[in-house]
């Protein structure tokens, strides 16, 4: 059985490196593109009408899918003082707790979107933009994003001992 969950957290940290992956390379596309606009729009070649649209909808693509992985490398944002102030054994605990309760949120958050897609399929909604995605595949971006959460909750709580032995110790792993 705890080859089958190492097996699952493996392909699971595969897929958020690829997601996360695609995410960089969107960015790194938008800051070249973005200059290409500015000169074709100075030079009087036209313009990608597109890209301002595009770029928003990648953000928040990116923000969604990236969540996991932002988690996974505890790069989101956390106060340490509580775990400093109590034993090895209770910090253990608490990280349990917090992960359940997270967990247990966006479980909560992934039926809220799956339920609001499903709403926004029935009626069809289309934003008013030039680049129009259907509410509801935006809506399945956002409970995606929370389904991949709570996994990564779930896999945190396996790790818990480590993520607080790791606390301890100065990391270059993750900010900036």
């Amino acid at each position: 059985m705890v080859k089958l969950i190492d097996m699952l957290e493996l392909y699971f940290n595969r897929l958020v490196a690829f997601l996360i992956g695609l995410v960089a390379a969107s960015i790194g596309l938008f800051a070249i593109l973005i200059p290409v606009n500015l000169i074709m729009v100075k030079m009087q070649w036209g313009s990608l009408w597109w890209l301002n649209e595009s770029a928003e909808y990648t953000l928040y693509f990116g923000v969604f899918i990236g969540a996991p992985w932002v988690l996974q490398q505890g790069a989101h944002v956390r106060v340490d003082v509580i775990n400093a102030l109590i034993s090895q054994k209770s910090a253990i605990r608490l990280e349990r707790l917090v992960d359940i309760i997270g967990f247990t949120l966006c479980v909560c958050l992934c039926i809220y979107g799956l339920r609001a897609m499903m709403m926004e399929w029935e009626d069809g909604t289309m934003p008013d933009k030039t680049v129009s995605i259907a509410n509801w595949i935006i809506l399945v971006f956002f409970a995606f994003s929370f389904f991949m959460l709570a996994l990564e909750f779930l896999f945190r709580l396996r790790r818990a001992q480590a993520i607080v032995e790791d606390d301890g110790k100065l990391s270059t792993k993750a900010g900036f």
